[in-house]
């Protein structure tokens, strides 16, 4: 579906967010339509402007759906659910809206998404500052933040987009060129089932061209299964003969690219995701040493193992970011020295096994504080597997508490590293996970 196939229609906006406010605008103000239906699961105040607008809520959603020629959902509704299933062929969004008004009306302009359980964020980033650096004029939008409605008038070379499995799951239309940083357990009360999330989030690619084509690192499993019906366009990155990462270096065929000492980012998994970002750079034939170079003055986003403060030889870092088990993995192995990690969050089914071996292997790591609903969950996976009697387990019972408690044992010990890594979503105790990241901060500030 394209923008100019809603003129006149009565369009229906799923979900008062910051995606729906700005479709809301978008549409009024290029005169698209001017029939709107308001529909959000929970009651809440009309967006601006839109006073005048039916508002349907909770057992009125059908309803509202009925009366609508066209629905846009936000990401947060699911495709799942019975309005969405029982209407589909009037059900669009606004990443298909815009995905389709670019690709098939802005000829000029190349559209790369980057999706994945985890690296989404910095991918991008890293890919649109480099693209950006080298003289392009690129958009940069999607699930990092701003919506894709935003760039849609743009004039640009190369649209960058973040896509979640939530914008994947129906999309109509591909990008030129897609990557998958990984594929992990995660999301499954929206999808309803882990088998679902893996095949929402590789629909990114179901609609490519012939001459499309996209990069799956080699190195994840889950991935490459998913990925093999689609093998025809499929180029994997992690390889010994691309881009790969080892020894804390980029290296490309053997070469060295860049060191991770070279960067400003934390985390050595951030260079198994960065052998796809230069493995994309590499196809479209850009200089990737001066590539290289640029990336040395990129700044990590925040959230995403960052550094908050240092007390009495106490580091404090915020990963809030980390949802999954599979990010807390490569967390704790990006630090050196003392580690005590606070951990806990929703449960969203995840298994902890993994990330409990992995701290029964790690004996840098000192203590564990859990906290939050999966907080006895994570506690038992680790009392199940850590056998080592040089580590302590702690179940916490507040954010305030738990840092506390970290700061004053590595004070003891010679100093070291708190690492604030949930593991589990933020849902239910914070907005999400920025909220949560900023509590972590005032906490460490208030010390």
């Amino acid at each position: 579906m394209k923008i100019k196939d809603l003129s006149g229609k009565t369009i229906a906006v799923w979900g008062l967010g910051t995606e729906g406010k700005d479709v809301l605008g978008y549409l009024k103000s290029h005169n698209i339509t001017k029939n709107f239906i308001l529909i959000n699961d929970v009651p809440c105040d009309k967006p601006r402007g839109f006073e005048a607008c039916e508002l349907y809520c909770e057992n009125r959603v059908a309803e509202g759906v009925d009366k609508a020629d066209v629905v846009i959902r936000s990401p947060g509704v699911s495709i799942y659910k019975p309005e969405i299933l029982n209407n589909q062929n009037k059900v669009t969004t606004v990443t298909d809206l815009c995905l389709n008004e670019i690709r098939y009306n802005h000829p000029g302009c190349k559209i790369i998404a980057i999706s994945g359980s985890k690296g989404k964020s910095t991918s991008v980033s890293a890919l649109a500052f480099m693209l950006t650096k080298l003289g392009f004029k690129v958009g940069l939008g999607g699930n990092i933040g701003r919506p894709l409605i935003e760039l849609m008038d743009g004039d640009y070379d190369f649209l960058v987009a973040e896509i979640s499995s939530y914008q994947a799951s129906d999309l109509t239309v591909s990008p030129h060129i897609a990557m998958f940083t990984n594929l992990f357990y995660v999301h499954s009360e929206w999808h309803t089932g882990h088998e679902n999330y893996c095949r929402d989030k590789i629909h990114l690619i179901a609609n490519q061209k012939d001459d499309d084509c996209f990069w799956v690192n080699a190195q994840n499993k889950q991935l490459v299964d998913y990925t093999e019906e689609f093998a025809a366009r499929r180029k994997f990155y992690d390889v010994e003969d691309g881009f790969y990462a080892e020894n804390g270096n980029l290296l490309y065929k053997g070469e060295k690219i860049l060191g991770m000492a070279d960067l400003k980012l934390n985390g050595m998994h951030n260079l198994d995701n960065l052998s796809g970002v230069f493995s994309i750079m590499l196809s479209l034939g850009l200089d990737i040493k001066k590539a290289a170079e640029i990336l040395k003055d990129f700044e990590p986003l925040p959230h995403r193992l960052q550094k908050v403060a240092l007390k009495n030889g106490v580091l404090f870092i915020n990963d809030s970011i980390s949802t999954a088990p599979e990010a807390a993995i490569g967390a704790i192995n990006s630090f050196e020295g003392n580690l005590v990690l606070i951990s806990g969050g929703q449960d969203n089914q995840q298994d902890y096994t993994e990330y409990a071996q992995c701290v029964e292997k790690n004996h840098k790591v000192k203590a564990v504080i859990t906290l939050y609903q999966t907080g006895p969950k994570i506690a038992k996976a680790l009392c199940e597997q850590v056998k080592r009697n040089d580590i302590s387990l702690i179940e916490g019972d507040s954010l305030e508490k738990a840092v506390a408690l970290a700061y004053d044992l590595l004070q003891k010990n010679g100093g070291g590293t708190i690492l604030f890594t949930p593991t589990s979503p933020s849902f239910g105790f914070y907005k999400n996970f920025m909220e949560r990241g900023n509590h972590f901060i005032k906490v460490v500030e208030a010390l």
